[in-house]
């Protein structure tokens, strides 16, 4: 087979190939100072955190300057298109709030290696092809580049014991899950010889009208069955999500923020374009699975929560529940459908980038020279007198997780509803209700530890320093300002999740 590639074709992806190039210079240029005896071996990872804010800042000028295009193919692997120009855009304005809670916080951690920031570049580049990819073998390659970088990343502190065992358990975890996305792939492929999403596509229009599911080969309803369990184990959905509290209890605070956020973000994006095109055919057989674990992930989401005293461990079963919510919405594969995804996932980002911007400003100090992260959720009970509008800020995210109106997650879980009402899932409704009240509980707690609680020991907390509370205000004045002018940001997010 010759493949050709246009002029356009590598027009199109310049950010990628600047992000290579990015990855190369700061590389040379950080194995050359760091290691030089005459500028005196200088710690490069607040400067290359800086960097990393201009080169994504540039490569927000290229993206948004594209021509408009109905839609682009690379040669058989990748594709663009607006509404994905409007998604990498919304990466990198999420990766930019990243770097900037992340960079105090890396020479706090003692992890002194400017790798940090090029490995996180790297995924960026990753989550740029996972995006676009349009072939199950780049879904395979794309999806391995980011697994390689985050099981790094979840051990880069090599002197601790806790972050060799939780990259342990996510390498060899997410090998597994691996093995099953490629199991599945060597089914399908072995089975009508097609990788192509548009080729599959046109395969099952075909097929469906003649034949029903039930006549459909057993081996490529394995394979679909296969690359969905892979996808619900990155996701951490339940019942897969053996792996996601220990991970997150071992992994420093600023790689969690991550995998909770990019990585499940970029795995949904992934499984819409998939899944809601090329096998939108095998709706019935894909939908089942997908509500089979929204129900688990909801349910074990809500309740191991309540036992869990360490804050880390919370989050993990937190965002499991937030799983379910958009795994709900991923299920009514419909325009509605995508647009509340689309919603629920832009408010479900605001709210982790406030949550862990005030969770890696609460370092409390042990003497005058150590201060630790907090870790368990007891800690917070001080934090209405120390710092009262920290305090506020996570009052109001709560509130917004919780559900509770005015605040924008109230808003997310209605659409949610609405459209699982529009799809005929009304049983899966009341179920979703029901645990979303109950899920309230063990939110409204931590506001009781920190506003009514009494506390016998007095914390002293490391002052938050300019960039988190830039972060932090930014997150809690969108949810904010939501219940002030819902219309603005309903409409602005309808607009992106109907572009062609």
């Amino acid at each position: 087979m010759v493949i050709i590639i246009n002029i356009s074709d590598i027009y199109i992806f310049i950010p990628e190939l600047y992000l290579t190039l990015t990855v190369f210079i700061l590389l040379i240029y950080g194995i050359f100072y760091s290691t030089n005896k005459y500028y005196g071996y200088p710690i490069l990872s607040k400067n290359f955190g800086y960097l990393v804010v201009i080169t994504f800042t540039y490569i927000l000028f290229l993206i948004i300057n594209t021509p408009d295009f109905l839609s682009t193919y690379f040669p058989s692997f990748f594709f663009f298109n607006n509404s994905l120009k409007w998604i990498k855009t919304i990466f990198l304005l999420v990766g930019i709030c990243y770097v900037f809670l992340v960079i105090s916080n890396i020479s706090l951690e003692k992890l002194n290696v400017f790798e940090f920031f090029l490995l996180f570049i790297l995924s960026i580049l990753s989550i740029f092809l996972i995006i676009s990819t349009f072939d199950l073998l780049s879904i395979y390659i794309s999806l391995e580049m980011l697994n390689l970088i985050f099981y790094v990343l979840a051990t880069i502190r090599r002197t601790s014991e806790f972050s060799t065992e939780a990259g342990l358990k996510y390498f060899i975890l997410g090998v597994f899950s691996t093995g099953l996305l490629l199991f599945g792939i060597a089914l399908i492929y072995g089975c009508i010889g097609i990788t192509n999403f548009i080729d599959l596509s046109l395969f099952f229009q075909s097929i469906m009208k003649e034949k029903s599911i039930l006549e459909i080969p057993t081996d490529l309803l394995l394979g679909l069955v296969f690359i969905s369990t892979a996808f619900f184990f990155k996701l951490s959905a339940a019942p897969f999500h053996m792996w996601s509290p220990d991970v997150y209890e071992g992994t420093l605070t600023s790689i969690i923020t991550l995998f909770i956020i990019f990585t499940k973000i970029t795995i949904f994006f992934l499984f819409i374009n998939l899944f809601g095109t090329s096998l939108f055919e095998l709706f019935n057989v894909w939908q089942k699975l997908t509500l089979i674990c929204a129900f688990f992930s909801l349910f074990l989401g809500t309740f191991i929560a309540f036992a869990q005293t360490k804050f880390k461990r919370f989050l993990a079963y937190s965002s499991i529940n937030h799983v379910g919510f958009i795994m709900i919405a991923v299920s009514s594969i419909n325009y509605n459908g995508f647009y509340s995804l689309i919603f629920y996932m832009m408010i479900y980002i605001l709210i982790n980038l406030g949550i862990f911007a005030s969770l890696l400003s609460l370092r409390n100090f042990r003497n005058y020279k150590f201060n630790h992260q907090i870790r368990y959720i007891s800690e917070f009970t001080i934090l209405s007198k120390t710092h009262p509008i920290i305090a506020f800020s996570i009052l109001i995210i709560l509130f917004s997780i919780s559900g509770i109106p005015p605040i924008a997650g109230f808003f997310t879980k209605l659409i949610v509803f609405l459209t699982c009402l529009k799809s005929s899932l009304y049983s899966l409704v009341i179920f979703a209700i029901t645990i979303s009240c109950l899920a309230t509980f063990y939110y409204i707690r931590i506001i009781k530890i920190i506003y009514f609680d009494n506390c016998n020991v007095w914390l002293i907390y490391v002052p938050m320093d300019k960039s988190k509370a830039f972060v932090l205000s930014f997150s809690v004045l969108l949810l904010t300002f939501f219940c002030l002018n819902p219309n603005l940001i309903i409409n602005s997010i309808y607009i992106i999740s109907t572009i062609n």
